[in-house]
């Protein structure tokens, strides 16, 4: 079943044979033996479509309806979009993106497609030539299958446009310049949602629901969306260090014993005067005569 935008109607069983084993994977084989006789190339299993139709398979189960929008009213090309798989064409007209659902009691992955088969529209889905990836979701909740299966081209290079750029993104979306201080802001305008805002600024509708608060995806136009918060300052820590600097660098020696000199002092001598000079003359004279006196006094002797 294409992407319509009907109101989500109660899930109704058709009647087939039941397959304890059903899988996606089946699903998605019995859609490529189609397109083989069709004499279609046979499309590739992408990792993000199997995630988003499981996760819409799971979602139909426990809600028991048969919708192609989730509960959070997000259509098949946003929800691909907003999980990272860049859709290609008039994103405006949905994209090169359809979406098959389907359930029925006992009803295997053959009695599916046997069943889109005879749906114009969903046969266009099973055989298109223009679209090349696939992903499916099977749940079962009280013997009722639900089948999910959604098929879509991706763009070669996906574009994702910078937050910190004015501009306008390729869904339409004005691209709004950060503040001085790191946050950035998106007002929202008409026919906006959280999806579109989220694929923009390359982060996630979670994200931004935490950011503002926001316990639903309903945002309605003029609201101020908070993106991103201002950027956190690093402190960096500074070391008190004192350096003195012209100070020359000196070489240690090792200290010199200081050696004593002994210097002699003369005792004071008095200065002679006049008697003392003439005393001692005549002590002079005196102890030559006796000299002279002993001495003639030893000659006489000797020649007697």
């Amino acid at each position: 079943m294409v992407l319509n935008l009907l109101p989500s109607g109660q899930a109704g069983a058709s009647a087939g044979r039941f397959s304890p084993n059903l899988t996606a994977g089946e699903l998605i084989a019995e859609v490529n033996d189609l397109r083989a006789a069709e004499n279609l190339p046979p499309y590739q299993t992408n990792s993000i479509l199997m995630t988003i139709a499981q996760a819409q398979a799971d979602y139909l189960a426990n809600a028991g309806v048969m919708t192609h929008f989730n509960a959070g009213g997000i259509a098949p090309f946003q929800r691909a979009i907003t999980a990272g798989y860049s859709v290609a064409g008039d994103l405006s007209q949905g994209g090169l993106f359809l979406e098959n659902i389907g359930s029925g009691a006992e009803l295997t992955a053959s009695d599916m497609v046997g069943i889109w088969q005879e749906d114009v529209n969903d046969l266009k889905v099973l055989v298109s030539a223009d679209l090349v990836d696939v992903g499916a979701g099977v749940a079962v909740v009280d013997g009722i299958t639900y089948y999910v299966l959604d098929a879509g081209t991706a763009t070669i290079e996906p574009a994702t446009p910078s937050p910190s750029v004015t501009g306008t993104s390729p869904v339409g979306l004005v691209i709004n310049t950060p503040l001085e201080d790191g946050t950035l802001y998106h007002q929202v305008q008409a026919n906006e949602g959280l999806w579109s805002i989220a694929l923009n600024y390359n982060t996630t509708i979670e994200a931004l629901k935490s950011l503002n608060g926001l316990s639903t995806d309903e945002i309605f136009e003029g609201q101020k969306i908070l993106i991103r918060k201002p950027e956190a300052a690093t402190l960096t820590p500074t070391l008190d260090v004192t350096a003195t600097f012209g100070i020359p660098t000196s070489t240690a020696t090792h200290p010199v014993t200081p050696t004593l000199t002994a210097t002699a002092t003369p005792l004071p001598v008095a200065p002679a005067s006049r008697e003392s000079g003439g005393m001692a003359a005549g002590i002079i004279i005196l102890a030559a005569l006796i000299a002279a006196g002993v001495g003639s006094w030893l000659g006489r002797k000797k020649s007697t």
